[in-house]
């Protein structure tokens, strides 16, 4: 009888199909306020500390860059350094919140008029282009305000598209991202965590897809935007159906 249970254990495990999630999630969070070369903002640090604290619900493994710890070299660094450590089941995750340009994300070291200092698309594509994770996103509250003309721009985000990473951005290329007037976030990452929270879970099964995050997002900073009025219109860059879940509500820390 035992042998029995053995062998039907082992069969279990080796035929019967089953539902897999990524095995570890890692976040590579980047804010940052007080710039070295550029004008301040004011709740990018705290973006990073609500994105973190669901993320960490998850049971991510998360490494922060806040203000000067933030520079072109390091950021650079710690994504080399989480994709070397993933495997084709994990989940990577790049959050930034701060200045933008038409051609990337400012850097702390960012050279005011100028893309030197800045975390091109370009780069994180190479940079994830030869991670081993299944999934891959980028999401970043931040504006698009300067930087590289458009023409290179638009090859740029062609060259994007055409990769096996999600790009999900707080606004069009040429719109601003606005900060609540008073805090304690950006309109789009208030948006991002109250959707990963569980109000983006539009099929109600516990699973919240790139679709449904971008969806719920998308409307609500939209809609809210629109009553300053402001333009502001969070986009989502991937080749890929958008099915992909980016968080799994089954798996959740209980305190």
């Amino acid at each position: 009888m035992n042998q029995l249970k053995v062998f039907l254990a082992w069969w279990l495990s080796v035929f019967v199909p089953t539902t897999t999630y990524a095995q570890k999630t890692y976040v590579i969070s980047v804010g940052i306020s007080d710039y070295q070369n550029i004008n301040d903002l004011n709740y990018t640090e705290a973006d990073v500390r609500v994105f973190n604290t669901i993320m960490a619900e998850h049971n991510a493994e998360i490494i922060s860059l806040y203000g000067s710890q933030a520079t072109h070299t390091n950021v650079i660094k710690t994504i080399r350094e989480v994709c070397g450590q993933a495997k084709s089941s994990d989940t990577v995750i790049l959050f930034f919140s701060g200045h933008g340009y038409e051609g990337g994300f400012c850097c702390y070291d960012m050279k005011a008029n100028s893309h030197l200092g800045g975390l091109s698309y370009q780069e994180m594509q190479i940079l994830l282009r030869n991670c081993r994770a299944g999934r891959k996103f980028v999401i970043a509250d931040a504006c698009f305000s300067g930087g590289l003309s458009k023409q290179r721009t638009q090859l740029q985000v062609q060259s994007v598209t055409e990769n096996d990473v999600i790009f999900f951005l707080s606004s069009r290329l040429d719109e601003t991202s606005l900060e609540l007037p008073n805090g304690p976030n950006g309109l789009f990452t208030y948006f991002l965590v109250k959707g990963l929270s569980g109000y983006a879970d539009q099929n109600e099964d516990k699973i919240i897809s790139a679709q449904e995050i971008y969806d719920y997002v998308s409307t609500e900073v939209s809609s809210w935007a629109a009553q300053i009025p402001h333009n502001q219109h969070p986009t989502i860059w991937n080749k890929s159906g958008l099915n992909v879940p980016i968080l799994n509500w089954g798996n959740v820390t209980s305190n």
